[in-house]
C-alpha cells in the first residue's frame, strides 16, 4: 500500500498543535527537567564535600588501627618474644628467657594498648606457634577462643599475602573472642616480620567498633539518603540500611543512578585513600522531582486544553476553506484522465476564486496545445517511420544482390532462380504499406531470407528458429528482426572459416516480476567489439535499436553481446500485460 502525503487540513492541524503545544511541553516537560538537573547537581555537589568530610572521619580510625598494628616494631623485647615463639624455641628456653618473652606480651605490649580510643575494642596477636594474645579495651576484659581456626580465616590469609602491609577489613563479626553475643567490628591486620631475618612471625589485628561509622554516618547525612562503604573488590562492608545484592552490583558500575527497592536512587561516591573503600551515598531522585511536580501537571493541563481548542477551530474552519481545494483536486484528476470538459466553480472573489480562474484558463490552454501536439506528433511519427524504412531497404537489396551475383559467377542457374523467387516474394512484403506486423509473420520473412542464403552457403550455414505459440500475436514494426539476421550473415558468418549456426528464439520469460517477450538472435561466427557499432557500417543494428525506441518508447529494451572469435547474441526485450500479450500498442 503507497504512502498518502499528508493533507493541507492534516499540515495545518499540526502547525498549529505544535504552535500552541511547543511552548507549553517547554514548561511542562523541557524546564522541570532543567530545575530537577539543577537541582540534583547542587546536591550532589553538597553531598561530595560532606562525604569528604565522612570520609576524613573514617580515614582517621583507619590510621590509628593501622598504627596500633605497627606498635610490635617499636619495642624489641615484643619482637623478641615473638620471634623465639614463631622459631619453635620457647619451651626449650630458659626460665629466664621465657619470663623475659611471657612479661614482654602478657605486661609490655597490653600496657601500651591500654590507652586506646575507646571505639577500639580490642587487639588479637597471633604467633607462628600457634598461641593467642588478645588485648580487650573493655572493662569485661573477654578472651580469645583457643578452638577457633583463625589461619582460616580471610583476614588472616590476606594479611599474610600483603607481606608486611595493612590490610583492611570489612564489617565482621567478633565470633573469634569468648563472648556470648557477637559484636560486629571492622578492622585493620598486619604480617609482621622480624627485622634482622624478614620472615613472619605473627600476625596482628586490631579491631574498632561499627558504631563509629554509624555515628559518623548519622552525623553528616540526611535521613532519607543511604550510605554504602565497599571494599576494592566491591563487597560490602557498612552500610546504614539493607542493600540487595542486585543494588550492591550496580554500585560497582559507573552508572549515576541505580535501582533501589523499585526506586531510582543518584549515587556521589568518595574514596578512602589508604584503604581504597569507596564510601557511596544514594540519594532518592524523588527529592528532586517531587520539588518541580507541579510544573508537569500545569503542563499537561496547559497541552490538554490548547489540543482541545485547536480540534474545535479546525472543525468549525477547516471544511469551509479546504472545499474549493479539494473541488479543484477533482477537476484535475478528471483532466490527468483526458477529460478536458471539467471546469472548477468560482465563489467570491479572494484568493481561491482567483487560483480557480487561473486554473479554467489554464486547462482551456492545455486542451488547445494538446491538440496541436497530438497533430504535430503524429505527422512526425509518420516521417520517422517512412525514413527509417527507405534506409532498410536499399541496404538489404544490396546485401541480397551481391549473393545473386555469386551464385551466378559459379553458374548455378537453378539456385539462383529459386533465390530470385524467394526474393520476389521478400519484396512484396517489404514494399507492403504495412508499417507494422505480427511475429510470426516476421518469422515468415525471416525464413524466406534463410532458405535464400541457404541456396546460396549450402552446408556452410544453418538456421535454427523457435516461436513461442504465446507470443504469434505480438505486433511489432515490420523488418525489425531480418536485419538483425542479415548482419549476422555478413559480419558474423562470411568472414568465419567454420561453418556457422544461426538461432532466433522467441519466448515469454517473467522477468523482475513482469511478463515480458525476449527475442534472442545468435550466432556463433566471428564476433566484434561492441563497443565499435558507433564506428561502423552496421546500418541494420542501428536502425533496430533506433525503431524501437520510436515504436516501443519506454516498454523495450535493446542489448549486445559479442566478444572476437565467441559469436554474437543481440536480445531484444518487450514488455507483456499480465491479461494477455500487447498488440498495436507495441506498434506505433
Amino acid at each position: 500500500m503507497k504512502n498518502r502525503a499528508l493533507s493541507i487540513r492534516a499540515k495545518l492541524m499540526i502547525l498549529f498543535s505544535v504552535t500552541v503545544l511547543l511552548p507549553v511541553l517547554i514548561i511542562a516537560y523541557v524546564m522541570p527537567a532543567y530545575y530537577t538537573n539543577l537541582i540534583t547537581s547542587e546536591t550532589e555537589k553538597l553531598t561530595e564535600s560532606t562525604l569528604v568530610g565522612l570520609t576524613s572521619n573514617i580515614q582517621y580510625y583507619l590510621d590509628e588501627l593501622e598504627r596500633v598494628t605497627s606498635i610490635p616494631y617499636n619495642y624489641n623485647e615484643v619482637m623478641y618474644a615473638l620471634k623465639i615463639r614463631s622459631a619453635g624455641i620457647y619451651k626449650q628456653s630458659e626460665n629466664y628467657t621465657k619470663y623475659k618473652a611471657d612479661y614482654a606480651l602478657y605486661n609490655t605490649l597490653p600496657s601500651v594498648l591500654e590507652n586506646m580510643h575507646r571505639e577500639i575494642l580490642g587487639t588479637l596477636l597471633l604467633p607462628l606457634d600457634g598461641s593467642i594474645f588478645y588485648k580487650d579495651s573493655r572493662s569485661t576484659l573477654y578472651k580469645a577462643r583457643s578452638d577457633y581456626p583463625y589461619q582460616e580465616q580471610d583476614w588472616y590469609q590476606e594479611a599474610v599475602k600483603a607481606n608486611g602491609k595493612a590490610t583492611f577489613v570489612r564489617v565482621h563479626p567478633q565470633d573469634y573472642l569468648d563472648i556470648d553475643q557477637t559484636q560486629s567490628v571492622f578492622s585493620v591486620a598486619r604480617l609482621i616480620r622480624d627485622m634482622d631475618s624478614r620472615k613472619p612471625i605473627a600476625v596482628i589485628m586490631s579491631d574498632a567498633d561499627t558504631v563509629v561509622i554509624d555515628r559518623i554516618v548519622r552525623q553528616l547525612i540526611r535521613g532519607d539518603s543511604i550510605v554504602v562503604i565497599t571494599d576494592k573488590e566491591g563487597q560490602l562492608v557498612y552500610a546504614s540500611s539493607d542493600i540487595p545484592p542486585e543494588t550492591l552490583k550496580d554500585l560497582s558500575g559507573s552508572a549515576s543512578t541505580v535501582n533501589y527497592h523499585g526506586e531510582p536512587y543518584v549515587q556521589v561516591s568518595k574514596s578512602v585513600p589508604s584503604s581504597a573503600w569507596k564510601v557511596t551515598s544514594l540519594i532518592p531522585q524523588s527529592r528532586f522531582t517531587d520539588k518541580v511536580r507541579w510544573m508537569h501537571t500545569t503542563g499537561l493541563i496547559f497541552a490538554s486544553g490548547g489540543l482541545v481548542l485547536t480540534l474545535f477551530v479546525f472543525l468549525a474552519y477547516s471544511r469551509k476553506l479546504l472545499t474549493p481545494f479539494r473541488e479543484m483536486i477533482q477537476v484535475m484528476r478528471h483532466v490527468q484522465r483526458g477529460d478536458m470538459t471539467k471546469r472548477v466553480a468560482i465563489h467570491g472573489k479572494d484568493e481561491v476564486a482567483e487560483l480557480g480562474s487561473a486554473l479554467n484558463r489554464m486547462i482551456r490552454r492545455l486542451d488547445d496545445m494538446v491538440i496541436n501536439e497530438y497533430r504535430a506528433k503524429l505527422k512526425q511519427q509518420d516521417a520517422e517511420m517512412q525514413a527509417l524504412q527507405s534506409q532498410i531497404k536499399p541496404h538489404f537489396l544490396y546485401n541480397t544482390l551481391s549473393g545473386f551475383i555469386g551464385l551466378n559467377r559459379r553458374r548455378d542457374h537453378d539456385t539462383l532462380d529459386r533465390a530470385i523467387r524467394s526474393l520476389s516474394g521478400l519484396l512484396r512484403y517489404i514494399l507492403s504499406s504495412d508499417t507494422c506486423i505480427t511475429l510470426a509473420e516476421e518469422f515468415e520473412i525471416i525464413r524466406k531470407y534463410a532458405d535464400l542464403q541457404s541456396m546460396r552457403f549450402q552446408d556452410r550455414l544453418s538456421f535454427h528458429f523457435e516461436l513461442d505459440n504465446a507470443l504469434e500475436g505480438l505486433r511489432i514494426p515490420k523488418l525489425l528482426l531480418q536485419p538483425l539476421v542479415e548482419n549476422s550473415v555478413v559480419h558474423g558468418f562470411e568472414p568465419c572459416e567454420h561453418p556457422c549456426l544461426i538461432e532466433i528464439v522467441a519466448s515469454v520469460q517473467r522477468l523482475d516480476g513482469s511478463l515480458r517477450a525476449v527475442i534472442v538472435v545468435k550466432d556463433n561466427g566471428v564476433g566484434f567489439e561492441p563497443t565499435a557499432i558507433k564506428n561502423s557500417d552496421r546500418v541494420g543494428m542501428r536502425n533496430v535499436d533506433e525503431r524501437l525506441a520510436l515504436f516501443c518508447k519506454g516498454i523495450s529494451d535493446f542489448n549486445i553481446q559479442s566478444a572476437p572469435g565467441k559469436g554474437t547474441a543481440i536480445t531484444i526485450t518487450i514488455d507483456l500485460h499480465e491479461e494477455g500479450l500487447p498488440n498495436e500498442h507495441h506498434c506505433g
